[in-house]
């Protein structure tokens, strides 16, 4: 049975809220597309603000291809929302890639800094793509201080970068979200993932507060190499542990794991 594809979707939590899509540089060409039914859709102007008057209203995003395509390209030229107001995202970030979706991000750099400053952002859309590529989850919540939830990343092989300063600075995050990748080639893939997230709360021992298990990866072994690096993982985070976490090792946070 057809079911219509889980499009990127921004709904107002405050009426009078903004979203537009802006560019820096000259990253590739692409060709959008929002509605507010997901039944007629309209080609999006890029630097155009869609205005979303009341609450609950909502704007849905898809690429007009359905072939992957590539979104940004480098840490010059790429793609980033800037937003007013209150916002929760919902939905598959790719379908700014691909109308029909993919399991696939295409391309280094995909969403780096996409929701950079999104001050406004207080829930993140869907990453479910298993397939990533070098930098193309990279500083995308930047400073992103009312973002609350986290995403489940399922992705099991990772690659350079994929995760680099992805929450850097979320200060009101209140998930952790569970790290099941299969391998550990990926060279600074963790890098400053969560630096700054204050009110995540690591600890090296079970306490009556501290419950929950948290251990990367998930339920795998895996062997040191000299490519392993997760420097300034948890940095400027709450409680005992803030730092540098070791594979393999199981700690206990006291916030929701996604």
């Amino acid at each position: 049975m057809w079911r219509m594809p889980d499009y990127l979707c921004f709904t107002a939590n405050t009426a009078g809220s903004t979203v537009r899509l802006r560019k820096s540089w000259s990253p590739t060409s692409v060709t959008l597309e929002t509605s507010t039914d997901r039944q007629n859709w309209s080609t999006y102007a890029i630097w155009d603000t869609i205005t979303l008057s009341n609450i609950w209203d909502k704007v849905y995003w898809r690429n007009t291809s359905d072939t992957t395509t590539n979104f940004s390209t480098r840490t010059s030229a790429f793609y980033y929302f800037t937003m007013t107001g209150s916002i929760a995202a919902s939905g598959e970030a790719t379908s700014l890639i691909n109308k029909n979706l993919t399991d696939t991000i295409n391309g280094s750099y995909s969403f780096y800094k996409l929701f950079t400053g999104c001050a406004s952002l207080t829930t993140p859309p869907k990453l479910s793509a298993t397939t990533l590529t070098a930098s193309c989850y990279s500083n995308m919540f930047l400073n992103c201080t009312w973002l609350v939830k986290a995403t489940n990343l399922p992705a099991t092989t990772l690659a350079t970068q994929c995760y680099d300063q992805m929450f850097y600075w979320c200060s009101s995050l209140e998930e952790l979200t569970s790290l099941p990748a299969l391998e550990h080639w990926a060279k600074t893939a963790y890098t400053y993932m969560f630096d700054g997230c204050s009110k995540i709360k690591l600890s090296t021992t079970q306490t009556w507060e501290y419950q929950t298990p948290y251990r990367i990866p998930t339920t795998w072994e895996w062997t040191q190499s000299s490519t392993w690096n997760m420097s300034g993982m948890f940095n400027n985070t709450w409680w005992t542990f803030k730092w540098k976490p070791t594979i393999n090792t199981t700690y206990y946070t006291s916030n929701t794991v996604v």
